[in-house]
């Protein structure tokens, strides 16, 4: 992968959902790709996919990071229901006429000026970068000593479910 520094290691880039209240309590991660794509440009339709066939269920709102958002995944999402909550990035906001004539992305744009969905998105943070921190941090989810995505993507599903497990410990033992 191409690098901050403008180098190119081996490298892998480890996406998860994380489930849960932005009011605190317990988080739960329910989907885990794992690519060599440095990119996340495109990722929100695999990962809705992915928490599908995890959890049986779509999420009925999902909140992502601008870097996520192409036109493709939020029109795939909000067509299977899902109320997209990101960012609207820069180059969005300057996009052609074509994007203007898709109610999926008028709706997607108008919702992220509301107030409502301002508030909501402030749980991103909370909800997603915080579980990351955990998984580099605490559970190995960081420099991998495997190589190959099935083993990586193997050793942060394990990361995965030890942050569940710590996560549900106090329900599943009590």
């Amino acid at each position: 992968m191409k690098m901050a520094d403008g180098g190119f290691r081996p490298a892998y880039n480890v996406r998860m959902a994380t489930a849960g209240s932005p009011l605190g309590g317990p988080r739960t991660i329910v989907g885990v790709q794992v690519t060599n794509v440095g990119s996340d440009m495109g990722s929100i339709s695999p990962m809705l996919d992915e928490i599908k066939w995890r959890t049986g269920q779509l999420p009925k709102t999902l909140l992502a990071d601008a870097n996520h958002a192409s036109h493709d995944c939020i029109r795939a999402a909000t067509d299977a229901g899902v109320e997209v909550l990101v960012a609207v990035p820069e180059r969005s906001q300057q996009a052609g006429p074509n994007a203007d004539d898709d109610p999926a992305i008028v709706a997607w744009r108008a919702r992220m000026e509301t107030g409502e969905a301002k508030r909501l998105y402030r749980a991103r943070a909370s909800m997603c970068e915080l579980m990351n921190a955990h998984l580099r941090t605490h559970h190995g989810v960081d420099n991998f000593l495997v190589r190959g995505l099935a083993k990586v993507t193997c050793v942060a599903l394990f990361g995965a479910i030890a942050s569940n497990l710590l996560q549900h410990a106090a329900t599943l033992l009590g």
